[in-house]
């Protein structure tokens, strides 16, 4: 049954209409424009309505700009259908208001929430996302698009973890009149050389900024750094960035030359095509998967069905949470978490034990089994107390960031056993002073109104 949205609230500075589509709220904002979220009726789907800022701009050149953008995505309603390239549904004009009308997608946040070098997606998976991204920029080549814009921002994540590539505002097409934004448009840090000195463009300078996207996944690095924008663009067009196996070593050859190759300055010897890339990515995919489903993680996965807290977890939803986490070993004294510091993670001790201190006075220990980090729940919420291993601790650190990637049975189950933890030591194991240490009053309060509604 469609969602009657009168019956919905509205935000204050939301307009009640657009168009014929009536407004449920406002979602974001940007540079160039604002997005709602609607719901379409006829279709029974919603949508999010883009309205740039075209009236906004007291800059005429601004405007200009803004302008051909709008037209630019107006030109593709209905022209790229691929499920990996976010559709535009409709477009239009009212009172100077200029919208386009664009899938909505839940819940679903762009590649930049993974380019910091302590919330690093699994490889397997970022070639999996490339492989994607890599294919449809082939289809939309191939009907004469160029989007001159692709970087972390502009590709989206879905929660079931598939790809939309986003905002084509500064496409080339060629089969439009519309006249082009030119000079340099679009965001430095992953423009190929050709776009930088302003040269004509070709299918292969998408190619070489989805290279350095790969790169950015990778390392939680840019290729290219710089103290400002001359200098940026002198090292795009003459310098070679730090090799990916400067940042680590655990990346195979195979995936490095992939990127040494889509970043060639000489466009010519980049791949040909984004089908080219994926075929290349593909082969890099399967050596991954061989590698983690080696004995190793296999070891992993046998350590994790012996603790208390995986009890409840099937096979499937256990792979699911190693995928969503990286297993880290610590020494003595070595400190998991500090007091004051800002974390998304959830922590599970694998093997060991860990001290709980707090203003300088030791709080008690945490054993096997025992999983901390509840303040993950509360974005925004600091550590209020350290948590360092006695002895050796082996401990599985899952990213509540990735854990949201994976299916909803599983998610469901880690916040049900997570929470249903926390609130047994709460209700009389005698550890309870532990976990208002490590989470605080107003944090705990917080989460007993979650429990009530995730575990019963």
């Amino acid at each position: 049954m469609a969602r009657n949205v009168t019956e919905l609230k509205r935000s204050t500075d939301a307009p009640a209409k657009i168009g014929k589509y009536v407004i449920i709220n406002k979602v974001g904002k940007g540079s160039t424009g604002t997005v709602y979220l609607s719901h379409d009726p006829y279709y029974r789907r919603d949508v999010a309505i883009k309205v740039y800022n075209i009236e906004e701009n007291t800059d005429a050149e601004r405007a200009r700009v803004s302008r051909k953008m709008f037209f630019n995505e107006a030109h593709m309603v209905g022209m790229l259908q691929h499920p990996n390239i976010m559709p535009i549904y409709d477009a239009g004009e009212e009172n100077g208001k200029y919208y386009v009308v664009t899938e909505h997608v839940q819940g679903a946040r762009t590649l930049a929430a993974y380019c910091k070098p302590d919330n690093l997606l699994r490889v397997d998976d970022v070639v999996e996302i490339i492989y994607k991204c890599a294919k449809a920029l082939h289809y939309a080549h191939g009907r004469g698009v160029i989007h001159r814009d692709i970087k972390p921002s502009n590709v989206m994540l879905t929660i079931d973890n598939d790809v939309r590539i986003i905002d084509f505002g500064i496409a080339i097409c060629t089969d439009s009149d519309i006249s082009r934004i030119e000079g340099i448009a679009g965001s430095p840090s992953y423009m190929s050389p050709e776009q930088v000195q302003s040269e004509e463009l070709t299918p292969r300078s998408d190619l070489y900024s989805l290279g350095a996207v790969l790169y950015e996944l990778l390392t939680g690095f840019r290729p290219f750094r710089a103290d400002n924008l001359s200098k940026l663009l002198h090292q795009i067009v003459y310098a070679t960035p730090p090799p990916i196996h400067t940042y680590r070593d655990d990346i195979p050859e195979e995936l490095e030359n992939v990127v040494v190759m889509a970043m060639q300055k000489d466009s010519t010897k980049r791949c040909a095509t984004g089908s080219v890339m994926a075929a290349d990515l593909t082969r890099v995919y399967q050596d991954l998967r061989a590698k983690y489903d080696s004995l190793d993680n296999q070891e992993h996965f046998d350590l994790l069905r012996t603790l208390t807290f995986f009890h409840e977890f099937s096979h499937a939803e256990i792979w699911e949470v190693l995928r969503a986490s990286d297993w880290h070993e610590y020494k003595d004294a070595e400190e998991i978490v500090r007091e004051g510091e800002m974390d998304d993670r959830f922590y599970i001790i694998v093997s060991g034990q860990a001290s709980v201190e707090a203003n300088g006075k030791s709080l008690g220990v945490l054993e096997e089994g025992d999983c901390f980090g509840e303040t993950s729940y509360v974005r925004g919420a600091k550590r209020t107390a350290s948590i360092k291993a006695q002895g050796a601790v082996t401990i599985l650190r899952v990213s509540s960031t990735l854990i949201e990637q994976v299916s909803q049975a599983c998610q469901l189950r880690f916040n049900k056993v997570f929470l249903r933890s926390m609130i047994t030591r709460l209700q009389g194991d005698g550890n309870a002073n532990l976990i208002l240490a490590t989470i605080g009053i107003n944090t705990c309060g917080m989460l007993l109104r979650i429990i009530r509604i995730s575990v019963n």
